[in-house]
């Protein structure tokens, strides 16, 4: 595996730790809160519905393709991990928790997808074997926070969403210095060949 395509997979790791944090802390939070199972399901339904609403958000938008993958995955895990460290130190109830895990599920939507453009502006070719292993990840991602639960069992279980909120923050510096690949450079420049071509056609009425 080159080692681009390693910085993306560990990082979505990471930033997908995010996906079922809540979850580590459902035993917690029902003797906390008085919360019965289905209350547990409603904190995981609500990332589901964050990400979608995130993932339509990009679709109509346009914004993957307005800004640099590699920027967007990080300032997504960045704001991920703030709402998840919020949900942890500053939920009162199941009511605030809700919306602190929706604005979670939305931040994913830059996370996962924008995980895909930048595995295929490095490494075209190799596209598929990459995004198997970036799902991969996501499978192992979500479910890092119960390895986690059980390597810290002493841990509250704040600390166990904050660690998560760690990685998150460590995912988006390891992308942010990275960036986008060559692949998506290359296009760009591209891209830009005829709109430079009809500046100075303006510029210069002679131009050819």
């Amino acid at each position: 595996m080159k080692k681009p395509i390693a910085l993306i997979v560990v990082a979505q790791l990471f930033g997908t730790s995010l996906w079922f944090s809540a979850n580590s802390a459902a035993d917690d939070l029902t003797r906390l809160w008085g919360l019965i199972p289905s209350d547990i399901g409603w904190l995981t339904n609500a990332v589901q519905a964050g990400f979608i609403a995130g993932t339509l958000i990009f679709a109509f938008s346009g914004l993957a393709d307005r800004f640099q993958a590699s920027r967007i995955f990080a300032f997504c895990s960045l704001i991920g991990a703030f709402f998840n460290g919020l949900f942890a130190l500053s939920s009162i109830g199941l009511e605030s928790a809700l919306w602190f895990r929706f604005f979670v599920g939305l931040s994913l939507a830059g996370i996962y997808p924008l995980g895909m453009k930048l595995i295929v502006s490095w490494d075209p070719d190799n596209a598929g074997r990459s995004l198997g292993f970036l799902v991969g990840m996501l499978t192992l991602g979500s479910a890092l926070p119960h390895g986690i639960r059980m390597v810290g069992a002493t841990l509250s279980w704040q600390a166990i969403i904050l660690v998560s909120s760690a990685l998150a923050i460590i995912g988006a510096v390891m992308v942010i210095l990275l960036g986008d690949g060559p692949y998506l450079k290359s296009r760009a420049r591209l891209s830009e060949q005829p709109r430079a071509s009809v500046m100075r056609a303006f510029r210069n009425p002679d131009f050819r």
